[in-house]
């Protein structure tokens, strides 16, 4: 398991149960090219206060890319809005492939995208550690 599916299972945790988790980031295992990275993810219990968490924490985080967080399915998705498509299932449209595809051959942008997500789970455990504990103790 990697450090970054780690940290992702354990930030996202914090908000509550996860029944599934993935996690794309880092070099491809077997060409070595950096990945287009994105975190999907399925709350046992799904709510809007968990949803505003992840939303603030993704508007709060400085980054380099756009990114949105995906919520029309059963599967959250927070990925780089230039991967998501436009309309009611932003991933699940049927050119989310090809333009994975055509992100991954733009390596300074997944390179970014990469930093950036480590930033925003960075700031999500910051955001959920106060939840957890808002006086600080």
């Amino acid at each position: 398991m990697s450090t970054r599916f780690r940290v992702a299972g354990e930030t996202l945790r914090r908000l509550g149960a996860l029944e599934w988790l993935k996690l794309s980031a880092g070099s491809h295992p077997d060409r070595g090219h950096l990945q287009v990275p994105y975190v999907g993810w399925r709350f046992a219990e799904p709510s809007g206060e968990k949803l505003q968490t992840i939303e603030d924490a993704v508007r709060t985080t400085p980054t380099q890319v756009d990114w949105r967080v995906d919520t029309s399915r059963r599967n959250w998705l927070l990925a780089p809005a230039r991967i998501l498509g436009n309309g009611a299932n932003p991933a699940a449209s049927p050119a989310f492939d090809e333009r994975v595809e055509a992100a991954t051959r733009d390596q300074g942008f997944c390179a970014q995208a990469l930093s950036d997500l480590d930033a925003i789970m960075r700031t999500l455990g910051e955001l959920t550690a106060v939840q957890e504990d808002p006086h600080g103790d």
